[in-house]
């Protein structure tokens, strides 16, 4: 099992590849690292940031999110032959009754009237119809990490943490600032490409699990 490489590691890499020749600061490529992180976490909703929130309505009748919210998974499927989630749903009560998640916009021209949305103004969910204070929910969500610090990890699976320290390299100012990371540009391209696909591969299969 790879073992998780900490914000430190990772810069430690990213000097022994560029010779230390770059004229950032150690504060700065660890700057570099979150940048190319996030564009990660960003690329699709992977599985592996998928968390499940769960708690009761509040005295408003609504919902807070989470303060790692990104954005909700789909979680629910109303074909029972097709096994694979293609909505996004708050189950509500004892008996899961799902509440359709749908934009903001759309609120009042759904024909179903167990539907939720956020409403930025709060940022919290709402409901055409409240199912009651006190009732039980639980949804999915894609959570957003804290960028990493010198000790501590990426979110990623840890034999993809190697995958940051290239797409740093590929940055184009330490393209212009170093010769080595000049001269290796392809090659730190197809190297990171790689590890991205197999990762978006990794994902798929969970999914499919």
């Amino acid at each position: 099992m790879a073992t998780p490489l900490t914000g430190q590691q990772i810069i430690d890499r990213f000097e022994l590849y560029t010779d230390d020749t770059t004229d950032l600061s150690s504060d700065e490529e660890l700057i570099l690292a979150n940048d190319k992180l996030r564009l990660v976490y960003m690329e699709q909703p992977w599985e592996f940031l998928r968390r499940k929130k769960a708690g009761v309505i509040e005295s408003d009748g609504k919902i807070t999110l989470p303060s790692d919210f990104d954005e909700f998974l789909e979680n629910f499927s109303d074909d029972a032959a097709y096994g694979e989630p293609v909505m996004k749903v708050v189950y509500m009560g004892s008996q899961k009754a799902p509440y359709l998640v749908v934009p903001m916009g759309q609120r009042n021209a759904n024909s179903f009237s167990n539907v939720c949305w956020i409403d930025p103004s709060d940022g919290k969910i709402n409901f055409a119809q409240s199912p009651g204070v006190g009732a039980s929910y639980e949804y999915d969500y894609k959570t957003s990490p804290d960028d990493i610090t010198v000790s501590t990890s990426p979110k990623l699976p840890a034999e993809y943490h190697p995958m940051i320290v290239f797409s740093m390299l590929i940055d184009e100012d330490i393209i212009k600032k170093s010769e080595k990371a000049r001269s290796n540009m392809q090659d730190n391209a197809v190297q990171y490409q790689r590890y991205l696909k197999n990762l978006k591969l990794r994902d798929a299969r969970f999914k499919l699990a």
